[in-house]
């Protein structure tokens, strides 16, 4: 199980091992899909950790900031990408309060984040990627069915998270990461309204 709070996270991020259990070193095929269809001019990644996604999306011509609450992650993201010519904006945030961002963003996407946070965290991320969301743009979570808390999370709850604001296009099951978590990918659109 990933850790939960920040300052695990930062303790996990200056490991040389540790974040490498729950840290993915490939990027999703779901992610590249969702790219190729939406072709977005800008992005958001929420719990962007060391910068991985969010990179492929800038080198693929794609203005994108990431947000994570680890400054040990962002730090490591930014000295990822210092030397490339297409970087990704990084910053330490709050994904439950993202008062610095103004958007709107075409695409957003969490692969990891969304199940890590408390039920009123997951009501405020919701209204923050609505806020930040232009009309019509989606949305696309990686979440595992337990959270690390040990809460179920399932497609019924996180329809009724993002509800009226967001229409869940699709649920998929999905086994991922080494230890095969049980989880599932959400496709999620923002509402017209």
């Amino acid at each position: 199980m990933p850790p939960s709070k920040s300052g695990d996270f930062d303790q996990a991020y200056r490991s040389r091992i540790l974040h490498w259990v729950w840290t993915d070193i490939r990027i999703p095929a779901e992610l590249k899909a969702l790219v190729r269809q939406v072709s977005p001019q800008c992005a958001l990644e929420l719990g962007c950790g060391i910068g991985r996604f969010s990179d492929y999306l800038a080198q693929h011509g794609v203005r994108v900031t990431g947000v994570d609450f680890s400054p040990v992650a962002i730090e490591k993201a930014r000295q990822r990408v210092c030397h490339n010519f297409a970087k990704p904006e990084f910053i330490v945030g709050d994904v439950t309060r993202l008062d610095t961002l103004t958007g709107p963003f075409d695409l957003s996407f969490d692969v990891g984040c969304f199940h890590c946070l408390s039920p009123q965290g997951r009501q405020a991320y919701a209204s923050e990627v609505a806020r930040l969301l232009k009309p019509g743009g989606a949305h696309l979570i990686w979440a595992m069915d337990i959270t690390p808390s040990g809460m179920p999370l399932s497609p019924a709850a996180v329809e009724r998270i993002f509800s009226p604001r967001f229409e869940l296009t699709e649920a998929r099951e999905s086994r991922r990461r080494i230890f095969l978590v049980r989880s599932h990918w959400y496709w999620l659109i923002r509402s017209l309204n």
